[in-house]
């Protein structure tokens, strides 16, 4: 009786309408995988799967796409496209040397005439115009931080490789990988293993196809829509072969990203970049020996403050194959959108920093010649703060020794009776397993030199274990070989392909209580 009473009934309704509340709101401060960037339209209340929605894009994005893109295709170079001497010659020039200050810029392209050229400049020079005038409306979730990479079918388990090598840094940024179309789609993958690792699928083709007077992108065209389309204001872009050593977090928050907002690392060779770029772009020349030419299997980028660059990469991008490509890099080292990145900031008075240590050659040598197999490349923010030495004619050497330090007057540095120690080179923070491609279901199928010896003994592919830690700090190869087993393990345990990983982890560097692993 007491409990039917008005002001009982009362009180239990309080108290439920107050455990409502409470559900209600701890459920918003739960923390979510992913928040729902302005880029992105979540759709409420229906069950969808996660690909659909990260590749939903809101009308904002929507329109801006057809604004870049009518401005891309009204800046179409009006002249054939060009042609470059056979890239397949290697060329002196193709050679990085700083003590050649006077070196000229390559003169490869063939039956250039000062009409193509005129026809160029006035092009870029409308979507030179065009980049100030979108830049404000480029659409991005500020104050985000993430990590982008493409991935197609082939590239797929190569990049998981890679993501998982990624997240066993400890890094917890949130990735988003570009696959073309809903071709390219796997529901485990990017439905079930992706979210596990916090990462997510986003089909390029829902966003591009808005405008259907773009060509098809193709090969390196993916990597810079993919960062144009990505939801992070502060981006980290890696190759689907490429991954870090330690966690990358921490070169967001220092210098050189800091201070310039675009970083890039160098590859192995020289710049070749045509000197018409310079005269078509309206910027002063880049001397040929100012540093290497660009190895884009990393790259970082503030979409804030870089806006107009980025709408620029996109600009050579597009006409890339037919115009761009051939004018930055005439190289036999492969053209492609390497020389873009850099190029484009120059175009619009942006600042761009490169890394000045050189890469690092991973592999091994067999049959008495070295065979590399992956790129290693220095921390940007030790790059920064130690320095590196211009070689120049006093001094030759790429990096600082202890004499640089001492005293100009021997006498004095003598009497001083010191001794100072020149700082370390810069230690790897990227590896880019460019050559030999991980992918666990084929990397041991065909038994090649680079991880077996010609009477089928197993090996590593880096070298001696001491050789990586001096040069990484600890053995990132045996990390990545779990990885690889974890990987080519995880649909089936008995699969000859797993069996294979195993037997191969076991001869060549035995079972290490310290490795976490799934099984």
């Amino acid at each position: 009786m007491l409990i039917n009473s008005p002001h009982c009934i009362w009180t239990v309704i309080r108290i439920g309408a107050i455990l409502l509340l409470i559900v209600t709101c701890g459920s918003y401060f739960l923390p979510h995988r992913y928040d729902a960037p302005p880029a992105l339209r979540i759709p409420s209340f229906r069950v969808a799967n996660l690909t659909e929605t990260s590749s939903t894009f809101n009308k904002t994005v929507v329109a801006f796409w057809q604004e870049l893109a009518s401005a891309i295709l009204t800046a179409q170079p009006l002249c054939e496209p060009l042609k470059v001497l056979d890239e397949s010659i290697h060329h002196p020039e193709d050679h990085f040397d700083p003590l050649e200050p006077y070196r000229k810029h390559p003169q490869r392209l063939v039956d250039f005439t000062d009409d193509d050229e005129t026809a160029l400049l006035r092009a870029h020079y409308a979507m030179r115009r065009s980049a100030l005038h979108l830049a404000p409306k480029l659409a991005f979730a500020k104050g985000t931080t993430g990590i982008v990479t493409t991935a197609d079918t082939h590239y797929m388990p190569v990049f998981l490789v890679s993501l998982r090598m990624l997240r066993r840094t400890g890094c917890n940024l949130p990735v988003e990988v570009f696959i073309d179309d809903w071709s390219k789609y796997d529901t485990t993958t990017c439905d079930i293993v992706m979210p596990s690792l916090n990462a997510r699928c986003v089909v390029l083709s829902n966003i591009y196809n808005k405008n259907k007077l773009v060509k098809k992108p193709d090969h390196y065209q993916y990597k810079i829509l993919s960062i144009l389309f990505s939801t992070f204001q502060h981006v980290l872009f890696l190759d689907s072969d490429a991954f870090p050593a330690y966690d990358p977090s921490v070169l967001f928050t220092t210098p050189p990203y800091t201070t310039h907002g675009l970083v890039t690392w160098p590859d192995f060779f020289a710049l070749t970049v045509s000197e018409h770029f310079y005269h078509i772009a309206g910027i002063p020349e880049e001397p040929a020996s100012a540093r290497f030419s660009t190895e884009s299997g990393q790259l970082l980028l503030n979409k804030d403050t870089q806006r107009e660059s980025l709408l620029m990469m996109v600009y050579y991008n597009y006409y890339g194959p037919e115009y761009y490509y051939p004018l930055l890099c005439q190289g036999s080292h492969g053209a492609g959108d390497k020389e873009t990145f850099v190029q484009a900031a120059m175009a619009v008075g942006l600042p761009w920093y490169q890394v000045r240590t050189a890469p690092g050659a991973l592999g091994r040598n067999w049959n008495g010649t070295f065979r590399g197999i992956g790129i290693a490349q220095a921390d940007p923010g030790l790059d920064y703060e130690y320095g590196l030495p211009m070689r120049s004619h006093i001094h030759p050497g790429a990096l600082w020794e202890n004499k640089d330090l001492a005293h100009p007057n021997a006498k004095i540095e003598k009497a001083l009776n010191r001794t100072r120690i020149a700082p370390r080179k810069p230690r790897p923070v990227f590896i880019h397993q460019n050559i030999l491609k991980l992918d666990p279901g084929k990397v041991l199928k065909d038994k090649n030199d680079i991880t077996f010896e010609p009477d089928g003994t197993m090996h590593r592919m880096w070298g001696s274990k001491e050789d990586m830690e001096k040069q990484l700090g600890y053995d990132v190869e045996r990390r990545l070989w779990d990885v690889i087993a974890e990987e080519g393990c995880r649909l089936d345990q008995g699969s000859e392909t797993c069996k294979e990983i195993r037997a191969y982890v076991r001869e060549v560097f035995g079972w290490m209580d310290s490795i976490d692993r799934p099984w």
